[in-house]
């Protein structure tokens, strides 16, 4: 503990057993920093909370996987945090946490929906059990089982109003990626990793995809044989296209495919910048004897690169397009995926004609 001679404010350095640097404390006295240690410490002693502990995971994850498995994250621990963000990690038993996924469940969601909240905790615990000074010592999660019935989940389609904001914005700095890939089918990956060299005769060709290793681009091979493909470069697209050398998208000027990082900040700005993200203001208390409250903003982007992919699903659909041709074209493994994909555009149109039949009929019986 000592006092700094700049401003007069008295400092101490707290050590916390699962962070590498110590925690600095401030007062306007020794007193009152002194209370502030103790209080400090009472906090450390009760353990991590596990909205704590999902900030020293994530970051461990991002490094660890591709972005798109980070960005699938976001929303189960979104909803960790509303149920037990606040709770102490090591008090959170195996009823609760089963409570919690049959909550999810009985809301009505997909299997997958259901499913990954549980996968995430299971991750958490286990990265905890490994960490000096969690305190962790087993995992709740362990004999937590998912309800029976839960439906297979179908990714959703992009939402009309999404994909008439990706078209009136193509303009936009990041604008040609989504755009791009709602015009080829490409995966995102398989978009990063398009170079000039790709566009012959009318098509273009593709046969490999963009993966990262903390941060840095990988070039990877297709997952499988049908992922060589060629297709066709459609006239809007075409419209659009800039002349480039090198990779089509660069931070460099072509030489090299973009990193983890820049390809987030990219995208993450384009969907705000465009409407495709919505803000949330996040309040939290401070830990201590002060116990403040203070904001956050949070943005959490309606859409994903891989619901343009399949829009480009739906135009082949529109097209009246063979299931094998369609499955060609978007390097699917099997015909049958197509083929379910076709199954759900029906299903999800027929809702929406449903939605709008029930709208007007409203409108139409209401009183005048």
């Amino acid at each position: 503990m000592f006092q700094r001679k700049s401003d007069g404010m008295w400092v101490e350095r707290v050590s916390v057993p699962w962070k590498k640097t110590p925690v600095t404390l401030y007062a306007k006295s020794k007193t009152a920093l002194k209370a502030k240690v103790v209080a400090f410490n009472a906090e450390i002693e009760n353990g991590l909370t596990v909205s704590d502990a999902l900030d020293l995971w994530l970051p461990t994850k991002e490094k660890e996987v591709e972005f798109k498995t980070y960005e699938g994250y976001q929303a189960p621990v979104k909803r960790i945090r509303d149920m037990f963000g606040d709770d102490r990690i090591g008090d959170v038993t195996p009823a609760q946490v089963q409570a919690f996924i049959n909550s999810l469940a009985a809301k009505g969601y997909k299997r997958t929906t259901v499913q990954r909240p549980l996968d995430v905790l299971r991750m958490l615990y286990d990265f905890l059990i490994t960490m000096e000074g969690s305190g962790i010592r087993y995992n709740p999660c362990t004999g937590v089982r998912l309800p029976k019935g839960l439906q297979q989940e179908c990714r959703d389609l992009a939402p009309r109003e999404a994909v008439e904001i990706v078209k009136a914005n193509v303009s936009h700095p990041f604008g040609l990626y989504p755009f791009f890939i709602m015009y080829t089918g490409m995966r995102d990956g398989e978009a990063l990793a398009i170079k000039d060299t790709d566009f012959r005769d009318g098509k273009i060709f593709i046969s490999r995809s963009v993966s990262w290793q903390t941060n840095q681009p990988v070039i990877k091979d297709p997952k499988t044989e049908n992922g060589i493909r060629e297709v066709v470069l459609l006239s809007p697209l075409a419209a659009v296209l800039p002349k480039f050398k090198g990779y089509l998208f660069s931070a460099d000027g072509g030489k090299t495919p973009l990193t983890n990082t820049e390809f987030r900040r990219r995208w993450n700005g384009y969907c705000r910048d465009v409407g495709l993200a919505e803000k949330e203001v996040q309040v939290h208390k401070s830990k201590g004897r002060n116990n403040r409250t203070y904001q956050k903003t949070v943005w959490h982007n309606t859409i994903v690169p891989y619901q343009l992919r399949h829009e480009f699903a739906t135009f082949c659909f529109d097209a009246g397009l063979d299931p094998k041709d369609a499955a060609y074209l978007m390097g699917h493994s099997s015909e049958q995926l197509t083929r379910k994909w076709y199954t759900h555009i029906l299903e999800a149109r027929k809702e929406s004609t449903a939605q709008q039949l029930e709208q007007y009929i409203k409108e139409y019986t209401s009183p005048k």
